[in-house]
């Protein structure tokens, strides 16, 4: 379900260094990705935090303190905000815990998960499991010719063209069937594949459903092995499918693990618990290119087409890629 809570907020934050603040209709916004594409820093490092995030000052990194006190106020004055991390040349320069939040409190990470998802996809991608994001998803999953001409690249770009609602009665129906592909895909074609961007959770599902279906293996063990382990990320798995009877159990607190569906597969587009310092380290991982410390965990060719603007215009304001949103700029806090 999307869900602008702050976890979504400082994705950006935490990959780039950045604050995003509310843009004047006087100037035009220079955009995260310039024409020319990132400009990508160097991935050698003094240090990495697997053990632990070191912490420095905003001064130290040339970063404007009454900037991240806007950022900070902003922060504290929105009653979804959890936390706010800033991490900049790899050291923590700014932290605060709002609510319920706290240095070691677990918050689910809601649609912030997709982009987890879209990294399992890229495993895959790497290992050879998959070929390319071209191949169809009917050929991919046989159990469901009903994704006929969908390509991994539609689901991965929200492009499908299937039939959405992200919330009402719908989207709760669909949380409670018995298979979120199936019930997904049940809901029919409503423009052909490619065709237009439209946000869909049900479209996120796919991806860890693949992940099982192709693998053999659960989203969450590969995520535990591949991905949190290396990072020094504390994950347990869920030992046992939790059986849901209301909206409200899917929204109880809990510790650094991925809820599953109905059939035991994780959830792709929410769901999954982390700790702000924890999900720092997967967008320090991205900032990388897929690098930590002396292994390659991601490629460098996902890490970059993961991030590259595959649909622009969403929402009048975004570009989109495999599960990342792509996000305007105005103001940066570094002088």
């Amino acid at each position: 379900m999307r869900r602008y809570s702050q976890s979504l907020q400082i994705s950006v934050v935490l990959m780039l260094g950045l604050l995003l603040i509310s843009p004047s209709c006087e100037k035009e916004p220079d955009l995260i990705v310039p024409s020319d594409g990132y400009n990508w820093p160097d991935n050698e490092r003094a240090y990495w935090p697997t053990e632990a995030w070191e912490v420095s000052f905003l001064e130290d990194h040339h970063m404007d303190a009454s900037k991240m006190n806007q950022a900070d106020e902003f922060a504290e004055n929105d009653p979804l905000s959890r936390a706010l991390l800033v991490i900049k040349d790899g050291y923590i320069v700014f932290e605060n815990y709002y609510g319920d939040g706290g240095i070691d409190q677990s918050t689910d990470l809601w649609s912030v998960t997709k982009s987890f998802s879209s990294a399992l996809v890229g495993l895959l991608m790497d290992q050879h499991i998959i070929q390319s994001t071209s191949q169809l998803m009917a050929d991919l999953m046989p159990a469901y010719p009903e994704f006929n001409k969908i390509s991994l690249h539609h689901v991965l770009t929200m492009t499908t063209g299937l039939y959405w609602a992200e919330s009402g009665p719908l989207w709760v129906e669909w949380a409670f069937s018995d298979d979120w592909v199936a019930h997904a895909l049940a809901r029919g074609q409503e423009r052909d594949p490619g065709e237009k961007f439209f946000y869909s959770s049900g479209n996120s599902h796919f991806l860890t459903s693949l992940v099982y279906y192709s693998s053999g293996i659960k989203p969450g063990t590969m995520a535990k092995e591949k991905l949190f382990d290396p990072m020094g990320v504390p994950f347990d798995t869920l030992d046992h499918n939790i059986v849901y009877n209301t909206w409200n159990d899917y929204q109880k607190p809990m510790y650094q693990t991925w809820r599953q569906d109905t059939k035991g597969i994780e959830t792709a587009s929410f769901g999954l618990y982390m700790t702000a310092r924890d999900m720092a380290k997967f967008g320090y991982l991205y900032l990388n290119r897929g690098r930590w410390e002396d292994r390659s965990l991601l490629s460098e060719s996902w890490v970059k087409a993961s991030v590259k603007e595959h649909e622009r215009g969403i929402y009048g304001r975004y570009s989109y890629g495999y599960q990342w949103y792509i996000s305007p700029v105005v103001e940066s806090i570094i002088e």
